[in-house]
């Protein structure tokens, strides 16, 4: 045998011992697995049983509440009778407020409307009565059904953010380490002398490296997706010049914006900006990068700086596929992506909701328009821009 050769024997040694003995075991392999029983119809009866009697019991108590109090004071039983509708089907559903309502009546009839202890009513403004406190009483109970409904939605609507939250930061995190490894590892292998000079290899290789950079940014959006939603945004905020931002971001996008004409109007001797430049850079580069998605390669996309009133505006225009107004309705909404723009580029759905919450951290804020589908886009960030004063300009420095 030649050293390093692994035998079959030895490498089926290697089998989880209480697997193996549990397949080898001729009772425990023809054993079936336990089937799922049915819910049988006692299970469906007890279940169901169990909303009546609960509604049942609450109007015997307010029963016995009224009739105490009728003792002292003339009562209107059939306003009283709706407190046990009420709670009935915001506890258990609508059945058990119409179950609730149905004992209500038959309790006023019973007991406070004469003749006493006969279900029969021979006063016409009774049975009239009756009648109203059936109708509201339904109506009541329809009512606190959908608030119960609506709230059940909501819960389960909540612990399933909550559960697609932390899975999301899980995975994130899990995939950030070796991500980071792949794309130094394939920088470095771009720029090797042997696949830099084969035309072939240094292509596969500036493929490869594009495509793990741009995984990394799907994984930095999940990251800050999962920041902005667990922990909140703790902006740091300075005085900062608002060219250097766009430039900063500019460069950052350079890849995706390489097959795009860039006009830029910038306008001179600009006020500083009392921001986060970190958060507004990242920002800017997400409206930058959508403009580049959205748009033909050879387009051009526009980006200005100015003052407006009391802020400063950051315009990026592009001549793209342009918005709806739905579309231009939700485009701020987390992991939205509009059936029209899907098949024109892959993407989350979390940069312009990550962009706009950046910019309100920071104490901006921003907006879309558009002349409408194919039409192109303007998106403008307006950030706060009060006059500096000298010792807060100085103490940032």
């Amino acid at each position: 045998m030649t050293p390093g050769t692994i035998m079959p024997s030895t490498l089926h040694l290697k089998t989880n011992s209480r697997l193996a003995g549990a397949v080898s075991d001729p009772a425990t392999a023809q054993r079936p697995a336990p089937a799922t029983r049915p819910a049988s119809f006692v299970d469906i009866a007890r279940r169901s049983a169990w909303p009546v009697i609960a509604s049942i019991a609450l109007t015997a108590l307010m029963t016995v509440v009224l009739i105490g109090f009728a003792r002292i004071s003339h009562v209107n039983p059939s306003i009283a009778y709706l407190v046990p509708v009420l709670i009935a089907a915001v506890r258990w559903g609508a059945m058990a407020g119409i179950v609730s309502a149905l004992a209500g009546a038959a309790a006023s009839a019973f007991f406070f409307y004469p003749p006493i202890y006969d279900l029969r009513v021979h006063d016409p403004q009774e049975l009239v009565d009756l009648v109203l406190f059936l109708i509201v009483a339904g109506v009541t109970s329809h009512l606190a059904n959908t608030i119960r409904n609506r709230d059940n939605e909501l819960l389960a609507h909540k612990r399933a953010e909550t559960f697609r939250d932390a899975l999301i930061r899980s995975v994130s995190h899990e995939l950030r380490t070796p991500l980071s490894s792949i794309v130094s590892s394939m920088y470095l292998l771009a720029n090797a002398p042997p696949v830099r000079d084969s035309a072939q290899l240094a292509m596969l290789a500036n493929d490869a490296k594009q495509e793990a950079e741009r995984l990394n940014d799907y994984i930095q959006n999940l990251l800050d997706a999962s920041r902005i939603t667990s922990a909140g945004i703790q902006p740091q905020l300075q005085w900062a010049d608002v060219s250097d931002i766009v430039n900063a971001a500019v460069d950052h996008k350079a890849q995706a914006l390489a097959a795009h004409h860039l006009e830029f109007d910038i306008q001179d001797e600009l006020p500083l900006a009392h921001v986060d430049p970190v958060l507004v850079e990242q920002a800017v580069g997400q409206i930058v990068d959508n403009a580049a998605k959205y748009s033909k390669a050879g387009s051009t996309i526009r980006i200005e700086a100015f003052t407006s009133n009391d802020a400063i505006a950051i315009a990026v225009t592009d001549q793209g596929a342009g918005l709806t107004d739905e579309e231009r309705a939700h485009i701020w909404d987390r992991f939205y992506r509009s059936p029209r723009h899907i098949p024109l580029a892959t993407g989350s759905g979390l940069g312009l909701w990550i962009a706009r919450a950046f910019l309100t951290a920071t104490g901006g804020r921003v907006d879309a328009s558009s002349d409408g589908p194919d039409r192109g886009t303007t998106m403008t960030i307006r950030l706060p821009a009060p006059m500096p004063d000298a010792n807060d300009v100085r103490s940032d420095d």
